[in-house]
């Protein structure tokens, strides 16, 4: 497994807060194959860990439906960064794309940025949020756009549109039922926690991002990209089979 050094950004700040928001956690963007989040992971952090796994269909294709990294600063055990990462792909007849991405990371205690300094970056990011909440130790947010080109809706709660112990493990029948009741109601949703103490300084980030807007349709178009390849298979294995045994 190979990982990055965090840079000293937590995210990729945009120039101004009008411009249209962009739909990635730390450079992992929604709509990016498997190899395309591997290479930004092993940019990101040479060292860190990453493990992905392989989906495979009856006439033998395969994709990546999941992935997680973990990564851990050895080299300095006293003042560590912890981050771990979870990701979740389509199949291939959509792309095989990235459309859920969570991250945890803990902040190195030497290098720990403010809790105002940590939202900021994300409003700078993603605009305005559709919803926030705040105390002394920390700020919970979370955005919710009908369309990515749109500015997120305004919500009077936050929404449980991603789930942290059910988080997807690939675009399947189950999530695809869940999908199905919740892409007008979630959209394209993102959640945003980070937590400190009563100094103002954070101790730890979380945040996720899915985009349920195109689920089912890719979901239809997987279904029926497998169901060509594995008529194509039996077409040519019923043509080219031995000859039936003796009865």
């Amino acid at each position: 497994m190979k990982n990055i050094i965090l840079s000293a950004l937590l995210f990729s700040a945009a120039t101004a807060t009008s411009h249209a928001a962009e739909f990635d956690i730390n450079g992992m963007a929604l709509g990016m194959n498997a190899d395309q989040v591997v290479a930004n992971y092993k940019a990101l952090r040479p060292e860190g860990e990453y493990r992905f796994t392989n989906w495979k269909l009856p006439e033998g294709t395969e994709w990546v439906a999941n992935g997680r990294t973990l990564y851990n600063d050895l080299s300095r055990p006293d003042d560590m960064e912890h981050e771990r990462m979870q990701f979740a792909f389509t199949g291939m007849g959509s792309g095989n794309k990235l459309f859920a991405v969570r991250r945890e990371l803990k902040f190195r205690p030497s290098e720990r940025p403010s809790i105002d300094a940590v939202y900021a970056a994300a409003v700078q990011k993603y605009g305005e949020p559709s919803y926030v909440n705040k105390d002394d130790t920390a700020i919970w947010a979370a955005w919710k756009f009908s369309s990515v080109d749109a500015p997120a809706e305004k919500l009077k709660s936050s929404l449980s549109c991603i789930g942290t112990s059910d988080f997807p493990v690939g675009l399947n029948d189950h999530t695809a039922g869940k999908v199905k009741k919740s892409a007008s109601f979630c959209g394209l949703y993102i959640e945003f926690t980070v937590r400190g103490d009563q100094t103002g300084l954070a101790n730890e980030l979380d945040m996720g991002m899915m985009n349920h807007l195109d689920l089912v349709s890719d979901f239809e178009t997987d279904n029926q990209d497998a169901r060509k390849r594995i008529d194509a298979a039996r077409a040519k294995n019923t043509s080219s089979a031995a000859p039936a045994p003796k009865l």
